[in-house]
């Protein structure tokens, strides 16, 4: 048992104490008994509950030092294209091994809810099986979302609408697409109208890679948002990455975020990946990729930061 003194607390003028055992808050007050408690003070500082990080892919972490993971345009599509050809060297064991790594340094910088894509576009579901195993061993310590991404797409993959189905039947939480990386817009449409139809068939959540783009054409966004917001299920809905939308026409976007608003969609920004990986094709002026926070925020639309890479085949460029 141990006794926190001098702790501040956000909105607290006074400094207060903490009472943890076994690991657990017991009582948070401004003066606690609590007869041999070891004595720790905090000195004033600030004490914040947990870190959340909504979006990273601890299926990839550390993997850029593989055979054939350079990205040497320093693209996302690259970066994608690299993965699909080095993922099937890579057993279940290593990726537990890697993904525990990168668990570790994120609860070692305060995280304790990590929300994890991982890729199933793969018949043995690899990466799934893995993480599903390290989720269950490490639940007591923190708290895993998995999300049944099908990175080289849902149709551009042969059967990947069915692999992200299978994946939330053994346990998934989250549906996950990827509609810019489809073959064709028609296609993209398909797979956001899978992507809800299947969290409203299971009860799942929905976080889909939107628009990670600098085609201000891409408007995957709209559909998704209409999608959620007609089914009612916008507040269990994010939209990772929205890249385009940040390159959008201001009236189509300031239009936009009256209808974000009413749905309860969440927003999900990469910011250290997608200034890495975006604006690639742009001479002058270059777009720094990222979606728009400001004028979310602003707007009472839910906007979260995210971790995204750590030492993958989407950072693992020579060029800048």
């Amino acid at each position: 048992m141990t006794k926190f003194i001098n702790a501040r607390l956000k909105g607290k003028k006074e400094l207060c104490e903490i009472l943890v055992e076994k690991g657990k808050f017991k009582e948070i007050d401004q003066h606690i008994e609590a007869d041999g408690a070891k004595i720790t003070d905090l000195n004033g500082y600030l004490v914040v509950p947990p870190y959340v990080d909504p979006h990273i892919h601890l299926d990839y972490v550390f993997t850029s030092q593989m055979e054939g993971a350079l990205n040497g345009s320093g693209t996302l599509f690259e970066g994608i294209q690299r993965w699909g050809e080095t993922k099937d060297k890579i057993k279940p064991e290593e990726i537990k091994e890697r993904a525990l790594k990168g668990v570790i340094k994120e609860v070692r910088s305060g995280v304790q809810f990590i929300r994890t894509h991982i890729d199933v576009t793969d018949p043995k579901l690899t990466g799934l099986k893995a993480m599903l195993e390290l989720r269950e061993q490490l639940k007591e310590y923190v708290t895993i979302q998995i999300v049944a991404f099908p990175q080289e797409g849902m149709y551009a993959y042969k059967g990947g609408d069915s692999l992200v189905e299978e994946a939330l039947k053994m346990g998934a939480d989250c549906v996950g697409a990827i509609p810019h990386y489809e073959f064709a817009r028609e296609f993209g449409e398909k797979s956001i109208h899978k992507a809800v139809e299947l969290a409203v068939k299971y009860d799942k959540l929905i976080d889909v890679h939107c628009d990670e783009t600098d085609d201000t054409q891409s408007r995957f966004l709209e559909l998704l948002n209409a999608l959620v917001y007609s089914e009612g299920i916008g507040r269990k809905a994010a939209a990772s990455h929205t890249c385009s939308f940040g390159s959008a026409d201001n009236s189509y976007a300031f239009r936009m975020l009256k209808q974000l608003y009413k749905s309860g969609i969440n927003f999900i920004s990469c910011p250290t990946e997608n200034i890495y990986l975006q604006g690639r094709q742009d001479t002058y002026p270059k777009r720094r990729g990222l979606t728009r926070v400001k004028e979310l925020n602003d707007a009472g639309v839910n906007v979260c930061f995210a971790q995204d890479s750590m030492s993958d085949p989407l950072v693992s460029s020579r060029k800048r």
